[in-house]
């Protein structure tokens, strides 16, 4: 009975997931938090710990975030070495059976919100720790995709806050190789931004011909990186906008010469296609800026799924023919013991569904460049016909040759009846603090 609620469990996380993102889509991430700490107490496997420390950083606890975030990081490394029992229950059962390690993407990112924690905590040591970690990982893998541009992109910043100009300038080389060898597929073509950092950089390390090679290809001739300037300082805003898909089920008939018969076979799929995010725009002392997309998440999810479809389905098409033969067997003890083993096979015949649903559909960047003191800054969600949906305000203290950073998430407006709700619940706090006084 055990074994048939995890299977459960683990083929209906779709449905989960569904269910947890409720309260994101209506602004209120402390509801999803707590459906999904309810969920899992135990904090022990990879995908609730990755949830879990999304929506705690949502939430605005970033300590707590990266701790749980920590059992996400050691658990995949553990799982690095698959057992051979659980390679065999995927094959007899189904795929849920395997420990869920995260997609690659997703354990880049998992840095990459690690480090983002750790720059909210004003902690860049610890950010520019995540970011060696993920490096050291891509040289790993050493095969597709061994690099990804978003997170070599925000390294770039890590080490250049840190005053590191020459690991700066690498870390933009090859993000922008990354933006222009695979743009428009996993990745966006590549951002005015990182053009503009990997000029602006290779002007302060004084490389000339490469600075002028690169501003040729560009067609940014005319521009004039600005210079070290003890009067300005610089606003980073990231921007998490939307959500990530959510994978459903499918199935199909599959002819097998081996037993001469079609079988069904499940499969992950992604049955909803990308939805259109609203526009986000910065607003700092009456002038606008347009963000540009660094990091497609959406995009690479679908291109994971459809990168591992072929073994997804080598693996279905074998479980298929093992079911069939101890169906098979068992129709031969008796009508009883074959339409038993029928339904068992019909039961576990699901697709591995999981995934990490609270990622954001897109990653939104923009760098400022501002005058020393404080600043108001509006970050602005437009739509389609170019009305503002919702607007996040804040204040930042600009300081001299440094970055401050905004950095944020956006599924939906926070709604007023929520934001009421709060500050009554803080006020009757303090009157009852008050009234045992």
């Amino acid at each position: 009975m055990a074994s048939l609620g995890l299977l459960q469990s683990c083929a209906s996380y779709g449905d989960h997931a569904t269910t947890m993102r409720d309260g994101l889509l209506s602004g209120m991430p402390a509801v999803s938090l707590s459906i999904e700490e309810q969920a899992d107490p135990d904090e022990k496997e990879v995908l609730p710990s990755l949830e879990k420390g999304m929506l705690r950083r949502m939430t605005n606890d970033y300590t707590g975030s990266n701790q749980i975030f920590e059992v996400a990081k050691k658990k995949i490394e553990e799982l690095y070495g698959i057992s051979v029992t659980e390679n065999l229950a995927s094959v007899t059962v189904n795929d849920t059976l395997r420990s869920y390690e995260g997609d690659r993407h997703e354990q880049l990112l998992l840095h990459a919100y690690m480090a983002m924690n750790y720059i909210d905590l004003g902690q860049i040591d610890g950010a520019r720790v995540e970011m060696l970690q993920a490096s050291v990982k891509m040289r790993e893998w050493g095969d597709e995709p061994e690099e990804d541009a978003f997170l070599r992109y925000l390294e770039g910043i890590i080490y250049e806050n840190m005053g590191e100009q020459d690991n700066a300038l690498i870390s933009y080389r090859k993000a922008y190789t990354v933006y222009k060898e695979k743009g428009g597929q996993q990745y966006p073509v590549a951002p005015a931004l990182i053009k503009k950092d990997l000029l602006r950089m290779l002007k302060v390390m004084g490389l000339k011909s490469e600075y002028e090679s690169y501003a040729k290809e560009f067609g940014l001739l005319s521009y004039k990186p600005p210079g070290p300037d003890k009067a300005y300082g610089e606003l980073v805003v990231i921007l998490n906008n939307g959500l990530a898909p959510v994978k459903g089920e499918a199935s199909v008939y599959i002819f097998s010469s081996e037993v001469q018969q079609n079988l069904r076979v499940a499969f992950p799929v992604y049955r909803q296609r990308k939805k259109t995010l609203n526009i986000p725009s910065v607003e700092v002392d009456d002038r606008s800026y347009a963000m540009e997309t660094v990091e497609d998440v959406d995009t690479l999810a679908r291109y994971s799924l459809q990168k591992a479809m072929p073994m997804i389905m080598v693996r279905a098409t074998a479980r298929a023919v093992v079911k069939y033969n101890t169906q098979h067997t068992a129709q031969n003890q008796g009508s009883l013991a074959g339409f038993l083993m029928t339904v068992t096979n019909l039961v576990t015949e699901r697709a591995d569904t999981r995934s990490w649903t609270t990622l954001p559909q897109e990653i939104e960047l923009q760098r400022i460049r501002l005058p020393v003191g404080e600043h108001k800054v509006q970050i602005k969600m437009m739509n389609a016909a170019g009305h503002a949906v919702d607007v996040i305000s804040e204040e930042v203290v600009i300081r001299p040759d440094t970055s401050s950073f905004i950095i944020k998430h956006w599924i939906a407006p926070v709604p007023k009846v929520a934001v009421k709700a709060v500050k009554v619940s803080a006020s009757k706090s303090v009157n009852d603090t008050n009234s045992t006084l």
